[in-house]
């Protein structure tokens, strides 16, 4: 194809020939206008094509750091829940420890109720005891009256005064019955009474009503940790 233009070219001859030299020229004008084009066209995707490298290079740092950020957030979480673990360990056993003091009030309240009961005894003999001195304190009393009736009586001697004397001695005599008759009256009761307190007030039955208070308000094992 080319020899038969350059053979058409070499045949041409004046006109035709300048026309056609022209022709060409215009061609190749625009041949080098589309590939200034062209050119330009490239020069741009390569721009555009830079563009986008230097974007994805900046997602990629941007990508980067959130991946870093997401890491110390997921140690942090990490470091969140061990020390949330360890809460719940050190709550754990303030729960135990709670509970073990709870079972030790309730057996001291056991034990409470023991000493109670033996604080009642106490209190029983107590009211014994005080009725007895009581009467202790009737016969002390005749008994005063009765020494100083005697001791008038010699004293003074027989006169009219000594109606007075006879009264005070009077007195006496009957401060101690009545001693005597509060004392008849229970005796057998407080003795019974007595018996049954020394009973219940020693060590060993004491100790023995502690021991059941205890064992009665036990719910549990209780182990020391």
């Amino acid at each position: 194809m080319p020899d038969d233009n350059e053979k058409d070219v070499s045949s041409l001859q004046g006109e035709e020939l300048i026309k056609a030299m022209e022709e060409w020229a215009e061609r190749r004008e625009h041949l080098a206008e589309d590939r200034t084009a062209l050119a330009q066209f490239r020069t741009k995707l390569a721009e555009e094509r830079t563009a986008l490298a230097k974007r994805r290079t900046e997602l990629a740092e941007g990508r980067t750091a959130l991946a870093k950020e997401r890491t110390a957030l997921s140690t942090k979480r990490t470091d969140l829940a061990e020390s949330r673990t360890t809460w719940s360990q050190s709550r754990t056993e303030w729960a135990e420890m709670r509970n073990k003091l709870a079972e030790i009030r309730t057996r001291m309240s056991g034990a409470r109720t023991g000493l109670a009961q033996s604080r009642t005894n106490l209190a029983q003999f107590r009211t014994i005891l005080a009725k007895q001195r009581t009467e202790l304190s009737y016969l002390r009393t005749g008994l005063g009256f009765i020494a100083l009736g005697t001791f008038f009586t010699r004293m003074f001697g027989l006169g009219p005064w000594s109606i007075i004397d006879a009264t005070i001695i009077l007195v006496g005599l009957s401060s101690i019955g009545m001693a005597i008759r509060l004392f008849l009256k229970s005796h057998s009761v407080e003795k019974g009474m007595l018996k049954q307190l020394e009973k219940e007030l020693a060590v060993e039955a004491i100790d023995k009503r502690i021991e059941d208070s205890i064992q009665s308000h036990r719910f549990g094992p209780f182990s020391r940790p």
